[in-house]
């Protein structure tokens, strides 16, 4: 669980990578959720997952733009832009709302207002390029090395609050 108190700013969650701008004090509030209750709505949507699933509540005013992280890849396929949305899981359904721009790593909300939330990928193909970072543990037993790979989403092992401007 995240829970920042910000005054007027530009902020990112380098654990999270969500970043936010807001015109007043604001109170902010997030999670992580499991993606594997909803796989099959994606599936019968012809979507597929861009980002993490955030579970955002605003404790305290309200933001002017909201910066969801997302791991595709746009650079092997630029027009990927066109086909991101952003899913908001809610009470009484779903709906999908549109991203007013897409950068490399986020796409960005206009005076959002927050539920269940992610940002999700039309289903084009089954081969879509992802930002991740690699993890390569070696152990040696004996006279056998013993490697294993490991791939992780992007923003996985960051750490801390910081403003940006």
């Amino acid at each position: 669980m995240f829970r920042h108190r910000t005054p007027k700013g530009s902020y990112e969650c380098t654990v999270s990578g969500l970043r936010w701008l807001c015109e007043r004090d604001v109170i902010l509030k997030y999670h992580f959720r499991n993606w594997e209750p909803y796989s099959h709505l994606l599936k019968d949507m012809q979507y597929t997952q861009g980002g993490p699933l955030l579970d955002i509540t605003m404790e305290l005013g309200e933001l002017e733009e909201v910066h969801l992280p997302h791991c595709v890849c746009l650079g092997t396929n630029p027009s990927l832009r066109n086909e991101m949305k952003i899913l908001h899981v809610e009470e009484h359904g779903v709906s999908l709302e549109e991203v007013h721009e897409v950068t490399r790593f986020h796409a960005k909300i206009l005076h959002p207002k927050f539920s269940l939330i992610s940002v999700i990928l039309r289903l084009l193909s089954l081969n879509i390029d992802v930002h991740c970072d690699v993890v390569l543990y070696m152990a040696v037993k004996r006279s056998t090395v013993i490697s294993r790979l490991y791939l992780l989403l992007r923003n996985s092992s960051q750490k801390e609050l910081r403003h940006y401007h």
